[in-house]
């Protein structure tokens, strides 16, 4: 390969990490929006340990880009600290209603979210294959988790639906 390509390579990964880690502080805030929407439900605590292993998937994703010799960007460091700033205003179901169709659409997007997290952690492995700066049991473990986490929001929505469809 030749350096031209690899820097550019290298370039492109750095830009997809950077925009991931961008994202998961969002992803963040949104559990813990929608463990407001469960309040007082045995669902809260649930949300509130995803969200915090969300947070720790964050260090861990932090923690492979500065293994891989990348930076954040400025504007993007800069905007995470606006997306903490806003704490948790999840445009998703703004008013946290619990028995509506919102609460559902909230659900599927977190989902959905992981399910996006679930795919970077897939890219990289393949790329550990040729890539000996990448942590193989690092991203297995990661891979796993966000398998758990889906499992777990999908076991939500299902306990739930009946809340605001039947």
């Amino acid at each position: 390969m030749s350096d031209d390509h690899r820097s550019d390579a290298d370039a492109n990964l750095a830009a997809y990490l950077n925009e991931h880690l961008l994202a998961s502080e969002g992803g963040v805030q949104a559990f813990k929006a929608a463990a407001r929407t469960f309040e007082g439900t045995k669902h809260e605590a649930s949300l509130m340990a995803l969200s915090d292993e969300i947070a720790r998937d964050r260090k861990d994703l932090a923690r492979i880009i500065q293994q891989l010799g990348y930076r954040p960007k400025g504007w993007k460091r800069l905007l995470t600290v606006v997306l903490r700033a806003g704490g948790g205003v999840n445009p998703v179901n703004l008013l946290r209603l619990r028995r509506s169709s919102m609460a559902q659409l909230e659900l599927d997007f977190l989902t959905g979210a992981v399910r996006a997290k679930r795919s970077m952690w897939d890219a990289l492995l393949e790329l550990a294959e040729a890539d000996p700066r990448q942590d193989r049991k690092l991203l297995l473990s990661l891979q796993l988790r966000a398998d758990q986490q889906i499992a777990e929001i999908q076991r939500i929505s299902r306990e739930t639906v009946r809340e605001r469809f039947a």
